[in-house]
Formats: C-alpha cells, sequence, structure tokens
C-alpha cells in the first residue's frame, strides 16, 4: 500500500453503516449551510458573470443536464459543478476546516449534486444515504490531505481549496459512481494533476470565488474518466519527483500515511463561519465583540487612537497586507477593513462588505489606524493556532484594552450550536424566498437520509427556490 492507495482505499470501502450519528448529523449541517451559501451566492454579480460565460460554452443541455442554484437552465455535470461551487464561495461565508485551510463544501458537495442528476438522467437512483456516504468520503479525504499540505501551501502562496481541494471533490465522485479501489485510485490521480490555484486572487480578483468551484469540476471530471478506465497518478500524493506533496508544499508524505482513515473523523472539525469575511479575521473580530460589550460600543472613529494586532506570520500574509479599496473581495480577505467595519458596526455580516459599506468615509478613516504586525514567537502555536492574534486598542480617553485570542467562534475549538448554524441558513435564504420557504427547506434537509431518490429532494429545491429564468 501507499499513501495514495489508502485513500482509494478507504474511498471505496467505507459503508454508510461505519458512519457515526454524530459525522453523519455534522455533515447535515454542512450540506445545509453550503446550500444556504450557494443560494445567496446566486445574486451576486461575480456569480452571474461566471453563469453568462459558462452558459456560452455548455450549449443547451435542457433535457439530460444538471441543475444549479437559483436559475432553471440547466448544464453539463462538469459545468454545474464549476458554477455552484462559484457560487457557494462567492461571499466567504461557506465551512472551513481551518488546519487543512479549505473550504469542503464549495468543492465537494457541488459534485455530488450535477453527479445525482447525472445518474437520474441514466435511469440510476442515488439514496439520501448514498448521498451523505459520498459526503462523507469527500469531506474527510480532503480535509486529510490538507491536513498534511495545506498550511505549507497556504505559505508558498497555493490556494488550498484548489489544490487539496480536487482530492476530496474527486473522492466523492468516485464514491457516488461506485467506483472500485482501481478505479478510485486512477481519479485520485487525475484529480491531482489538475490542481491549481493562486493566493494572490485574493486581493481583487473574482477568480478567488472560482477557485473551489475549478476543483469540483476537477473532481467530476476525474471520477467520470475514471469510470472508463482512463488512468491516472497511481502515487500522486507521494511521489518524490511531480508529486502533490513535494511539488505544492515542498514536504513529503510517507508510504503508510491515511493508513487508519476511518478510525476518526477530521469532518467533525469542520467549522462554519459567523462573519462573511476570511476565516483569519475571525479572531480579531471575536476579540472586538467582546469588547464591544464590555465598553458600551459599538464606537466611532473619533473614540479610537489606534489599533494594534499581532498575528502569526502566516496571518500577516494572509490577510495583514496594506488595504487599499479594491471591492468587496479585497475587503473580505482584509484584517484591517474586518477590524475597522466590526468596531464601528459591532456586527461583521453581508451588509459589511456591500459596496456602500466599503466606500463609506468612516470605515476607510477607521482603517488608516489600523497596524498590522507579526509575531514569530505566535508561530509555535502551529497550524491549528495559525489564527492566533493579540489586539490592543487605545481610546481617546486614555484607556487601553488588549485581548489574545487563539481560537474563533465557530472553529472546531469554539463551534457553532447547531441552531445557529440554522439561524444563518435561515438569514441567508430568507433574503431570497423569505422565511416560510426557507424554514422548509431546512426541514428537507435534516432528514435528506430519509430520500429513496435524491432527485426528489432536488426536485423540491428547485420547484421553491428558483427566482431567475
Amino acid at each position: 500500500m501507499s499513501a495514495t492507495k489508502n485513500i482509494a482505499s478507504f474511498t471505496s470501502s467505507l459503508r454508510y453503516e461505519d458512519l457515526t450519528t454524530e459525522v453523519i448529523e455534522h455533515l447535515k449541517l454542512c450540506l445545509l449551510d453550503t446550500l444556504g451559501c450557494g443560494f445567496y451566492g446566486s445574486k451576486l454579480p461575480w456569480s452571474q458573470k461566471v453563469i453568462e460565460a459558462v452558459k456560452e460554452l455548455s450549449g443547451d443541455h435542457s433535457e439530460n443536464g444538471s441543475r444549479i442554484f437559483s436559475y432553471n437552465e440547466k448544464f453539463s455535470p462538469d459545468h454545474a459543478a464549476l458554477i455552484n461551487g462559484t457560487l457557494i464561495h462567492s461571499f466567504e461565508f461557506d465551512d472551513l476546516h481551518k488546519s487543512a485551510v479549505i473550504h469542503p463544501g464549495a468543492e465537494v458537495i457541488p459534485v455530488l449534486l450535477s453527479l445525482s442528476e447525472y445518474l437520474h438522467n441514466k435511469g440510476e437512483q442515488v439514496t439520501g444515504k448514498q448521498f451523505i456516504l459520498a459526503l462523507a468520503v469527500g469531506y474527510e479525504v480532503g480535509c486529510q490531505v490538507g491536513m498534511v499540505t495545506g498550511s505549507e501551501q497556504l505559505n508558498k502562496g497555493f490556494h488550498p481549496s484548489a489544490t487539496s481541494g480536487v482530492f476530496g471533490a474527486a473522492a466523492a465522485g468516485a464514491k457516488l459512481l461506485g467506483l472500485n479501489a482501481e478505479q478510485t485510485l486512477h481519479a485520485i490521480g487525475i484529480a491531482g494533476t489538475q490542481a491549481s490555484g493562486l493566493m494572490s486572487a485574493q486581493y481583487s480578483a473574482m477568480a478567488k470565488r472560482m477557485n473551489p468551484g475549478k476543483s469540483a469540476q476537477s473532481g467530476v471530471l476525474s471520477a467520470l474518466l475514471a469510470s472508463k478506465n482512463f488512468t491516472g497518478i497511481t502515487n500522486v500524493l507521494e511521489a518524490e519527483y511531480g508529486g502533490f506533496a513535494s511539488t505544492f508544499a515542498d514536504t513529503s508524505i510517507n508510504e503508510d500515511e491515511f493508513n487508519d482513515l476511518g478510525k476518526s473523523y477530521e469532518i467533525l472539525n469542520v467549522g462554519f463561519k459567523p462573519y462573511s469575511c476570511c476565516g483569519s479575521n475571525h479572531t480579531t473580530i471575536d476579540s472586538i465583540m467582546e469588547i464591544i460589550e464590555e465598553k458600551d460600543g459599538p464606537f466611532t472613529v473619533d473614540q479610537i487612537v489606534k489599533v494594534e494586532i499581532e498575528s502569526t506570520t502566516a496571518t500577516k500574509h494572509h490577510v495583514g497586507w496594506d488595504y487599499e479599496p479594491s471591492g468587496t473581495i479585497g475587503a473580505q480577505m482584509n484584517l484591517a477593513y474586518a477590524t475597522a467595519v466590526s468596531l464601528l458596526d459591532g456586527v461583521c455580516s453581508v451588509e459589511q462588505y456591500e459596496d456602500q459599506r466599503i466606500q463609506s468615509n468612516d470605515v476607510n478613516q477607521l482603517i488608516k489606524k489600523v497596524q498590522v504586525v507579526p509575531n514569530i514567537d505566535f508561530d509555535v502555536f502551529g497550524r491549528e493556532g495559525r489564527h492566533h492574534i493579540k489586539l490592543k486598542i487605545t481610546f481617546r480617553d486614555g484607556s487601553v484594552v488588549t485581548k489574545e485570542k487563539t481560537h474563533a467562534k465557530g472553529s472546531m475549538f469554539h463551534p457553532l450550536k447547531p441552531e445557529e448554524v440554522k439561524r444563518k441558513f435561515i438569514h441567508l435564504l430568507t433574503t431570497l424566498y423569505g422565511k416560510d420557504v426557507a424554514l422548509n427547506y431546512l426541514e428537507d434537509i435534516t432528514r435528506i437520509d430519509d430520500y429513496s431518490d435524491i432527485n426528489y429532494f432536488l426536485d423540491g429545491i428547485h420547484k421553491n427556490l428558483v427566482v431567475r429564468e
């Protein structure tokens, strides 16, 4: 066996009965959160640009295609996965595995949505339990690969959701298609050679939104190619020359890596975002919310003299760069912006990243008082503590408040309660469809494993949640 073969073996052999109730219920929350983000993302301008462009390429799939969030049009399965993955990640609100540095929902769930319809169009039925099982495989594989390589990739400037993410996407697709261990091995090998994505997209490029969608698209293509016995790189993860770990992360993977998959699940460490911005900002935002409560905030620009944030080197590189207004994407990926708008508004949700707020004078004035500096001593916290910060705010009245925090609300260390994830979902869908529809849809998702044919579930989604022709 080898590391890549271990993953293929786990993927092909895992059974629904192997999943604990805890894992199944957490996956339902992942699905709920991801679908909420996808439908909300469908209204955004950059999402519509992707849809329009892909529509020109995809051709007419009115009979046998796969559907996308909020639209009636159907697309080829790989194009539907590309679009849906982009929509899910289009507002920095989707789920996150902090240590693996991936957003598994945007990479895995689009694969399963599009392939479920692909199989239905071929006359094959996918049950709710099969869907959940493939979801478990995709999440676990993506997270496990990311755990080994994600932080190193991020430091080199790769976007792990677009690189590590392809493995989870391909594994999920292989499982749903019922591929055997050999075919699954090749699906993973085909996916690995398609991995790509650069973090420099985070400053202003709409391409940042598309990176997880590309992972999903590659996952669909990889699984379908492998089902035709097309071959991939059978040692793609551990190969010394041209392997994924050696090339993307300057590291090595042992032959026996991943040989204990299924004994415990990284799925349970996938967290949900309470704030609609990069997860590296969340420890600072949490600290600000505590200060607001303690000092009867929110505050005005004049009340604050300066804000100093010490961070890990990784956080400085990722979100601590000097901010210049460049639109929603740059604002969501920047720590100074998140700091300023949170101090002024006392909340950091979707409304804080609308154009009017981004361009407002008070936010941009306060940003000039925010300084982010790396503290190499914080790097000892490792990959799990890469969001560690120390926040110091000096107020005009002479008072100084300091907060130090390692783990944010919504992370594996301080997870959101199921009720909080559900409230987030209801809030997002209510903005488009109203609360009654949101509540009905929530109920459908919580019982997805009871469906004998997942297509009935998908039909229900698109019947009630289509707002565009």
